[in-house]
């Protein structure tokens, strides 16, 4: 199932959650499988292979207009430089146990269509493969985030963009907001076992290099490096 674009429909709350990768995406889609009521050992325990309600399509928004309006929308962001460590480690590197499909060449399932990923490739050359890839052309994994989340001017069209630097406060926030189970909690998953600062990944070169790939992400959200 392509986890491009996919948003799942809360529909007791009258909210949808639209889904980043590599920001929190098992732990937050596990907790809504959970309040939903659905069952994921059918799926193994993946909560990437749950079949989720889907917003009615009715509801895109319009040039310069909000995403389902009359519903409440929200989405989670991560730093960028983190994100692509984040994504790295897991996808290439094979650090992190649950969930990450691999190819017969030992790149993740999902980047293996891409001729400029391979299994041995240092960080340095991951950054420059990824920069090497237009948004139109990126896996969702290090696609920029404000890709999910802005309208046709460029604007931000939900309602509450969340921090994965604050994932705790901010989902503790949207869940008062739209009236989840009291006490509701995040679990842990496919969490990397150790711990590292991604600051210690880049090079001065490949820094600007991601820089200059997230623009705007970096702009509209307001990150920035350490």
């Amino acid at each position: 199932m392509s986890r491009q674009g996919f948003s799942i429909f809360l529909k007791p709350y009258s909210a949808v959650y639209i889904d980043i990768a590599k920001v929190a995406s098992s732990s937050l889609k596990a907790t809504f499988a959970s309040v939903l009521g659905i069952d994921m050992d059918q799926v193994g325990g993946n909560p990437h292979e749950v079949e989720f309600p889907r917003p009615p399509e009715s509801s895109r928004a319009g040039p310069g207009g909000r995403l389902y309006p009359g519903l409440y929308t929200f989405a989670f962001v991560r730093n960028p430089w983190d994100r692509l460590v984040s994504c790295y480690r897991d996808k290439i590197q094979g650090e992190v146990e649950d969930f990450t499909q691999f190819s017969q060449s030992g790149v993740a399932r999902c980047l293996a269509r891409f001729d400029v990923f391979s299994v041995n490739m240092s960080f340095e050359e991951f950054v420059y493969a990824v920069a090497s890839i237009p948004d139109a052309d990126a896996d969702e994994h290090f696609r920029s985030q404000h890709k999910f989340l802005t309208n046709d001017r460029g604007g931000i069209a939900v309602d509450f963009v969340g921090r994965y630097e604050n994932l705790e406060a901010d989902f503790r926030y949207v869940a008062e907001r739209i009236g989840l189970p009291k006490g509701i909690s995040l679990p842990r998953l496919q969490a990397n076992p150790r711990s590292v600062r991604y600051m210690d990944y880049y090079m001065a070169a490949t820094r600007d290099v991601v820089a200059t790939r997230f623009a705007q992400d970096i702009a509209l959200f307001s990150h920035h490096f350490g």
